[in-house]
């Protein structure tokens, strides 16, 4: 039930709040960068406001699939009007996509919304199974070693006593409610690709305001 609670929880917090979050995560992630230069369709899975998928569309892909399963983050997105980009309402572990259908894939920034490591692989082979042979696929995930997460220590022990796993965390939106997170180590992100059946091409730490890796980032193919 955890599993399950803290993701619906989530997705709620996302439609309170995506009418500010639309206005204040406006510039795409850096590591999106990874999937310039590849062409045909491309998936922005979590897309949120669209960011991330207004990056895709202007690399030059032939058309991007947006998907979300917070509907105010889709009405968000559509407000901003891209051409060439599709909006879809879906569940990250049963996707209503056919099999090997995208030459690109982000996974940016969602896939420590997912509560128990089951459920977070059963997403990631979801992945691996709408990605074409030769496809890349870009995963990012908040890292464990953040230092603004050091005096929440306390937080994330008491979550791992009550049955949770280590890097589990709610993180609050103001006063609009609580995001679940698993804060990811890197080798924990890279077990998860692997296991799905991804190649791995590079992986690396990416630092935005602080010394130490905020987001892990893995970028991956489908052999």
């Amino acid at each position: 039930m955890e599993a399950r609670s803290s993701g619906m929880e989530t997705i709620e917090v996302y439609d309170r709040i995506a009418e500010e979050f639309g206005k204040v995560r406006r510039k795409p992630w850096p590591s999106i960068r990874e999937l310039r230069g590849r062409k045909g369709l491309a998936l922005d899975l979590g897309c949120g406001s669209g960011r991330n998928a207004a990056a895709l569309s202007a690399f030059g892909y032939s058309h991007v699939v947006a998907a979300d399963l917070s509907i105010g983050m889709l009405k968000s997105l559509r407000r901003r009007g891209l051409k060439e980009v599709s909006l879809v309402r879906c569940d990250l572990l049963r996707l209503p996509l056919v099999d090997c259908s995208f030459d690109a894939v982000a996974f940016v920034a969602v896939i420590h919304h997912i509560s128990g490591k089951v459920n977070r692989f059963r997403a990631m082979a979801e992945v691996f199974r709408v990605t074409k042979p030769g496809g890349r696929m870009l995963v990012t995930a908040w890292s464990l070693l953040q230092t603004r997460f050091l005096k929440k220590g306390g937080s994330i022990i008491s979550r791992l006593i009550r049955g949770g796993e280590l890097g589990d965390l709610v993180v609050p939106w103001g006063s609009k409610g609580g995001r679940f997170y698993h804060l990811f180590t890197k080798r924990a992100l890279e077990e998860v690709v692997r296991r799905a059946g991804f190649r791995i091409i590079k992986s690396y730490g990416e630092r935005i305001r602080s010394r130490l890796p905020e987001n892990w980032v893995v970028v991956a193919e489908k052999a």
